[in-house]
């Protein structure tokens, strides 16, 4: 089994979807905890895009992410454990780059000119994530009859062209089909079946699936609750040999993780 990279969600937000946003000193606890759970990565974002989540300006987005990024990016752990951070907003991803984070997770998927001048002269790495509004809107998924993996397959090469185009190395991207945003949750269930087909395309993929609430096909539970189906979807997404798998819950993740490649040895 290839052990797929476990991202840690680390939200300096007010209001996250799965109530787990925190601000400041207590953002800084967590991070250390997840760290300590086995973290490959720290997905930073201050800027919520849950449905009728709350847009916030690059300026207050930068209010809550420099003094946790600064804090962060000198940790000792810095040697394994890379940070990124989860925006839209160019200024934002210009001024984390300048501190020295090592990813930028671009919800908007390169569709700014500004955001491809930040990331032209770099080289980290660059999440993309498909979706048809930001924040989003839970009136707007794609047609149900849609066939959704075609879908990303001709996104995933749009964006690919997209990036070539702006002067960014597709090689650097990794692919977020975008799990519940813009679709529905049969589709977004079907994306998650679909990782296969999808990986066998190329390219790197990342699938946020945690908590997310195509999960309420199979539970009533609130988001906080939905972990164990969470980590069911996540073990099927680690045998499919997905590269990045973005979760809520690292420490269970990552007993997980060494159960299936112990289970797979014997």
């Amino acid at each position: 089994m290839h052990r797929p990279l476990l991202m840690g969600i680390l939200n300096v937000t007010p209001d996250s979807f799965s109530g787990d946003g925190v601000l400041g000193a207590a953002a800084l606890y967590i991070a250390e905890q997840l760290v300590e759970a086995g973290a490959d990565i720290l997905d930073i974002g201050a800027e919520s895009t849950r449905p009728r989540g709350q847009a916030v300006t690059p300026e207050e987005e930068w209010l809550r992410l420099q003094p946790v990024l600064s804090a962060l990016v000198s940790r000792p752990w810095r040697a394994r454990v890379k940070v990124s951070v989860d925006t839209r907003h160019a200024w934002t991803a210009a001024r984390a780059l300048a501190l020295g984070v090592d990813l930028i997770n671009d919800v908007g998927a390169l569709a700014d000119p500004h955001m491809q001048a930040v990331l032209r002269p770099d080289r980290c790495d660059v999440v993309v994530m498909h979706a048809l509004s930001l924040p989003v809107d839970p009136m707007l998924t794609l047609p149900a009859e849609c066939d959704v993996v075609a879908e990303i397959l001709t996104w995933k090469g749009q964006v690919a062209a997209r990036a070539r185009k702006a002067g960014i190395e597709p090689g650097r991207l990794l692919y977020d089909p975008g799990i519940g945003f813009g679709k529905t949750a049969l589709q977004s269930l079907a994306l998650m079946h679909a990782a296969p087909r999808l990986l066998a395309s190329g390219g790197r993929w990342l699938f946020g699936h945690s908590r997310k609430s195509f999960l309420r096909l199979f539970t009533n539970a609130e988001a906080a609750l939905r972990d164990d189906l969470t980590m069911a979807l996540s073990a099927r997404l680690a045998t499919d040999g997905v590269h990045v798998i973005r979760v809520h819950e690292v420490a269970r993740h990552s007993r997980l993780l060494a159960s299936l490649a112990a289970s797979l040895r014997g």
